[in-house]
C-alpha cells in the first residue's frame, strides 16, 4: 500500500489546535525533491545541490500564528516578549511579527505544537510536483503575493488568510511574502551536500536558525521562490520581519 494513502486514511486530514485555534492541515510525508537544480543560475549555493529529501508524516498550519493568538499566549504563559509586536494589537487579524526564534519555541511549546523543520516547510510551500512558487513556476507580477511593491492592510503586513490565489497546492496561505518563518533547523552552511548522501538529521546546534518565505520588505522576485533560504541570530528580534507557522508531530 501506498504509504502516503496509508497515513490519510490512518489519521484525520484537518486539525483544529484545542489550546490555541491553529488550523493545521496533513502532509502525508514521504520523499520529495528539495534544494534548488545545479543549472538553475538564480539559485544561489546554498539552496544546492538538489536532492531526493524524506520526511515522516505531519501537520503544519494553514496561516502563521495571529497577533490575537500570540496576544493570548503572552497573557496565559506570562512570556515576556521584546520587539514589536504589540505595535499591531489594533489588528489581530494580522500575523505576529517582530518575534525572535525563542518567542516562536515557547508559543509552540505552549501550545501543544512545534516549528517545522525546513524540509517539512518547503514541502508544505512547494508541494510534491516541485514548483518554483507555492501557486505554480512563474512569478507572475507578483500579485499573488504581499511584498515591498504591493504591502498589506497594516501598511506593510497583510493578514494571514490574504492573497488566496497564492496558496500552496497544500491549501496554505503566504508560504511567500508577508513574513519571513522560522524554522526549527539551525544554519548548516553544507547541510544539502550532507542531505543529498541520505543524511537528514536537521541541524540542532548554532546561534543562527533558518528562515523561510521572505517578507512584505523583499523586492528580489528569486527570494519568493519555494526553495529560498534565510537565516538570522536565534535571539535577535527583527524590527518586524519575522513570524512563524507552526507544526505538529502525526501519531498513530
Amino acid at each position: 500500500m501506498n504509504p502516503q494513502a496509508e497515513t490519510r486514511t490512518k489519521v484525520p486530514w484537518y486539525l483544529r489546535n484545542p489550546t490555541d485555534g491553529t488550523e493545521l492541515v496533513l502532509v502525508p510525508g514521504g520523499w520529495f525533491w528539495m534544494g534548488s537544480r545545479a543549472d538553475d543560475g538564480e539559485a544561489p549555493d546554498r539552496e544546492k545541490p538538489r536532492h531526493l529529501h524524506w520526511v515522516a508524516p505531519y501537520y503544519i498550519a494553514l496561516a502563521c500564528v495571529t497577533v490575537a493568538q500570540f496576544e493570548r499566549f503572552v497573557v496565559a504563559a506570562g512570556h515576556r516578549a521584546g520587539g514589536d509586536w504589540k505595535e499591531d494589537q489594533d489588528y489581530p487579524h494580522l500575523p505576529v511579527r517582530g518575534v525572535n526564534w525563542h518567542d516562536a519555541k515557547a508559543y509552540c511549546d505552549w501550545a501543544g505544537l512545534r516549528l517545522p523543520t525546513e524540509a517539512e516547510w518547503e514541502l508544505a510551500a512547494r508541494g510534491y510536483g516541485g514548483l518554483a512558487y507555492p501557486w505554480g513556476n512563474n512569478w507572475e507580477d507578483g500579485q499573488r503575493v504581499c511584498w515591498r511593491e504591493q504591502k498589506g492592510s497594516g501598511g506593510a503586513t497583510a493578514p494571514v488568510d490574504a492573497h488566496p490565489e497564492g496558496v500552496s497546492p497544500l491549501g496554505g496561505f503566504q508560504h511567500s511574502g508577508n513574513l519571513w518563518e522560522w524554522c526549527e533547523d539551525a544554519w548548516e552552511k553544507r547541510v544539502y551536500r550532507r542531505y543529498a548522501k541520505g543524511d537528514f538529521r536537521p541541524p540542532e546546534r548554532g546561534g543562527a536558525r533558518l528562515l523561510r518565505g521572505a517578507s512584505w520588505d523583499d523586492n528580489d522576485p528569486r527570494s519568493f521562490r519555494a526553495a529560498s533560504r534565510g537565516t538570522r541570530v536565534q535571539g535577535l528580534r527583527s524590527r518586524d520581519l519575522d513570524g512563524f507557522r507552526p507544526a505538529r508531530t502525526v501519531t498513530f
